[in-house]
């Protein structure tokens, strides 16, 4: 039995499954329609059981659907407990190949001493079914902050300012959707500030004790070039937060998360196991390596062990880096990259204490399951493209340039998406930059496609009849794992170096319906 582990952040229907580890064991797909490309899937058994877990069924909707009163009930009568907007693709692409789930359920929860909330605010035009639009995170005590920014020349007005106020102690950040605020000259400059300015009086009005002038980070995203109207938001803003400041914490934590959102299909939301780390994110489209069309807010609440708060600053800034570096910039929808993209990481330091070991994989496990949601709602995908390079003796800076080279491939992408088991294209982006490899011959490597060796020792290794048998098992994969790899045997072995290196890529197809998506984006 092939057993694969996903986390699903749900929405409880009955208290009941407050404060308890959960396990889906069943699901109701409402979403009105079959799950996208995934045909059937042969599995009796969808979901492993786990006796020592409460065993839960949930219902799958469509993003921003909230079921009435009476379907909560009706819901209840028929043993659903909660339901999620998360489930499907993640799981279903996992049950296209054949593995049983274990599916863990967890209720969204914050950090000590974070408030978030979401709403519209007019930047959206009100008639569109994803009208959420501004969000906010704010934290009773001032944070310490890391963040990693988008390497794009061109750099939204709300990147430049966050870089301004490195090594400042922020209360919280304000998020818009549906307007890049970029290219927009004074007028730009004067909205972003107005957009702090927002957060900062309600922070002023809301916590005591706070200073006269409280520092804020701002990100916003949408289309570039049109300026940021903010004159509805400032007479709306202060009343929607009282609004919602009541509300339940994952009910704030989806409505901020819907409300960051473009041209996403669902929210991302991950914690990790213990739930001491919230990560949010969104992205679909534009997403290449070196930071993408994304944004994404992790906070937490933890002390690190033996460091005051300057030396918390140092670890936590060189940590996400190096988690930037090989999580979120390693994967790829389009290769494209963007103006506005940010990785912010804020903690207040007022919860539990560990160790820089236990911080960094908490922080290591939110990254990751970012990226996969990220890339799993990539804008018209079939299919995830699952890329390792291992064992090879290649320096890491360089490993990266070619991964790069693979997954942001047009050529690589559009094979994968019709199923042609074409490795010519691997193999050429992989050798593309001859200085890359270091002085690897490529007799020295091994390539495999879904586990089916396709090229060794410089040459075909499947007849025509066998590549046709994978491309009939590539139709119907939706998760495809492409391995490079060094040939650990003989003289080969003895020529090359012995620094060995690894690392792994995400990215997926290009359809015809990323074409649709974008070739309308404004219009």
């Amino acid at each position: 039995m092939k057993i694969k582990n996903i986390s699903i952040p749900v929405i409880p229907l009955s208290d009941e499954i407050y404060a308890r580890e959960l396990r889906i064991v069943d699901h109701l797909n409402l979403t009105g329609s079959s799950p996208r490309n995934i045909g059937f899937i042969p599995i009796t058994d969808l979901y492993l059981k786990d006796e020592n877990a409460l065993g839960i069924k949930v219902a799958v909707l469509n993003e921003g659907e909230v079921p009435t009163d009476e379907e909560r009930d009706l819901l209840l009568s028929q043993d659903v407990l909660a339901y999620t907007y998360a489930l499907l693709p993640l799981a279903l692409y996992y049950a296209a190949e054949g593995y049983t789930l274990s599916a863990r359920a967890y209720v969204p929860a914050l950090p000590s001493g974070f408030t978030v909330a979401g709403f519209h605010a007019g930047i959206k035009a009100a008639s569109k079914t994803r009208n959420l639009d501004m969000g906010l995170i704010l934290s009773n005590e001032p944070c310490t902050w890391a963040g990693a920014f988008t390497k794009n020349a061109m750099k939204a007005v709300c990147v430049e300012g966050n870089q301004s106020l490195k090594d400042t102690l922020v209360q919280g950040v304000i998020v818009n959707s549906g307007n890049a605020n970029c290219c927009t000259g004074n007028a730009g400059l004067q909205a972003d500030a107005d957009l702090r300015g927002l957060l900062k009086s309600l922070i002023r009005s809301e916590l005591e004790g706070t200073v006269a002038e409280p520092e804020v980070l701002s990100a916003s995203t949408g289309v570039i070039g049109r300026n940021l109207d903010l004159t509805y938001a400032k007479e709306i803003f202060l009343r929607r937060f009282q609004e919602k400041k009541n509300s339940k914490p994952y009910e704030s934590i989806y409505d901020f998360a819907r409300a960051i959102l473009t041209t996403d299909l669902v929210p991302k939301i991950t914690q990790d196991s213990k739930q001491r780390f919230l990560g949010i994110a969104k992205g679909s489209g534009m997403i290449a390596p070196n930071m993408a069309t994304m944004l994404a807010f992790i906070i937490t609440d933890l002390k690190i062990v033996d460091c005051n708060r300057e030396e918390s600053a140092v670890f936590m800034q060189k940590l996400l880096s190096e988690q930037v570096e090989a999580t979120f910039n390693n994967i790829s929808v389009d290769g494209d990259t963007s103006t506005n993209d940010m990785v912010l990481l804020l903690n207040n330091f007022s919860g539990a204490e560990v160790t820089k070991e236990e911080f960094k994989a908490s922080l290591s496990e939110i990254c990751l399951e970012l990226c996969y949601q990220i890339i799993a709602d990539g804008e018209g995908l079939t299919k995830i493209i699952d890329l390792s390079l291992e064992n090879l003796p290649i320096s890491s800076s360089n490993l990266q340039k070619i991964g790069r080279n693979i997954i942001n491939s047009m050529l690589v992408k559009t094979a994968i998406f019709g199923s042609d088991p074409n490795w010519g294209r691997i193999v050429a982006a992989f050798a593309r930059e001859e200085a890359l490899l270091e002085g690897l011959e490529m007799k020295s490597i091994q390539v495999d496609i879904l586990g089916h060796c396709v090229f060794k020792n410089a040459t075909a290794q499947l007849s025509e009849s066998e590549l046709n048998i994978l491309s009939k098992t590539l139709k119907h994969s939706r998760h495809v794992d492409i391995v490079i790899k060094s040939i650990d045997d003989g003289d080969v072995a003895e020529q090359t170096s012995s620094i060995r290196n690894s690392a792994r890529f995400l990215g997926n197809d290009l359809s015809y319906d990323y074409v649709k998506i974008n070739a309308d984006y404004t219009t």
